[in-house]
């Protein structure tokens, strides 16, 4: 009885064990879609600076109010960002 008991937690704990690994391999694979979400989101940014010209005005939004912010404070940070972003990947 106790063999079979033995058994029966084995054959338990393999099924356990292979959902960790089932819910890594997803946690991996949101993690790398939600990186390039990010980046996308980033390189769309960019290239909405890229058709605006200094006349135009630029907001940032910091915690829920959008504050003014210069066209070429704007780029430098869409920039950094970009470059983080890619050096993270």
């Amino acid at each position: 009885m106790a063999e079979t008991l033995q058994k029966k937690l084995q054959g338990e704990l393999e099924k356990y064990q292979q959902l960790q690994k089932d819910i890594s391999k997803c946690m991996n694979a949101r993690q790398k879609l939600e990186a390039q979400l990010t980046e996308q989101r980033c390189e769309r940014g960019f290239q909405e600076l890229d058709f605006l010209d200094s006349s135009n005005s630029v907001y940032k939004l910091i915690g829920p109010v959008l504050v003014k912010q210069d066209m070429d404070e704007a780029k430098a940070t869409v920039g950094k960002r970009r470059e983080y972003i890619t050096g993270e990947m």
